[in-house]
């Protein structure tokens, strides 16, 4: 019965956790930056790059919430989730409510506005680096007899400068080390991804339902939905997004979590045993 009673919670917490995801994400910044990007590089890089932010993020952020039960009383756990999915629930009732349907064309001229920048920046300080390197190399005979003579006339001064030097080029060390690694759109996904759903409205939303929930289930609840969201946005997000309604999904996505709210309210009276 104990057994029985258990997968119960970890499956309603995995289609909970799915549900959440996908009204969540489609259309989301993830979403758009993991489909603008796969319109120009290898889409299964992007996609690996991609998910790997999600799901790390979905592990950190589920295990998060769990931690929580065991510093504060559970139904105090749920009274907070409860109001969180209420006021997320009341928020994208009214952003639905004031949409005139051109949203999703200004949050993909905006990502492709902010790819657009990076990859500017990106390239201007590979631009930098290689002309540094090119000075470097023209003078480097001479530097490299003036280091041996301070060397051998000053132990301490060239100990320093090599110290100088090493700490200089930590930063850059691992950068080379990752693109060594993995390949550099890779990492660049990985790290855009990852920062774009940082303390996003879906990271929080996973915190809450690992406090509340399983929290097996809910890992691999939004592990799930992440992947089969990804992969919509890899194959044709671009497409996809300029002919979803994301008026209709963010009603369902305030609908949702308003159901949630109701659910975890019931759930913390039952365990103050008010109802």
């Amino acid at each position: 019965m104990a057994l029985t009673a258990a997968s119960g919670r970890a499956s309603d917490s995995l289609l909970a956790s799915i549900l959440m995801i996908f009204v969540s994400e489609i259309g989301d910044k993830t979403f758009l930056i993991a489909a603008i990007l796969a319109m120009t590089n290898p889409r299964l890089t992007i996609f690996l790059a991609a998910c790997s932010a999600l799901w790390l993020m979905s592990i950190l952020s589920a295990f998060l919430g769990h931690a929580v039960v065991t510093f504060i009383p559970m139904s105090w756990v749920s009274i907070a989730a409860a109001a969180m999915f209420l006021v997320f629930g009341v928020k994208l009732l009214q952003e639905a409510r004031e949409m005139d349907g051109s949203e999703i064309a200004r949050e993909m001229h905006s990502v492709e506005a902010e790819l657009s920048e990076k990859d500017a920046a990106a390239k201007s300080q590979l631009a930098m680096e290689a002309g540094e390197a090119g000075a470097y190399a023209a003078e480097g005979g001479a530097e490299k007899f003036n280091v041996n003579v301070d060397v051998d006339g000053d132990g301490d001064r060239g100990v320093e400068a090599a110290g100088e030097c090493s700490s200089g080029s930590v930063l850059s060390s691992l950068k080379n080390l990752l693109g060594l690694l993995l390949s550099p759109v890779f990492v660049e996904t990985f790290v855009l991804v990852f920062l774009a759903e940082w303390g996003d409205r879906s990271q929080l939303a996973t915190i809450a339902l690992g406090a509340a929930r399983n929290v097996y289930g809910v890992t691999a609840g939004t592990i799930l939905g992440h992947t089969c969201c990804t992969g919509l946005a890899v194959i044709g997000g671009r497409l996809l997004a300029s002919r979803i309604s994301v008026k209709k999904v963010t009603y369902a996505g305030g609908v949702l979590f308003i159901v949630f709210a109701i659910l975890y309210g019931y759930e913390a009276l039952n365990l103050k045993g008010i109802a």
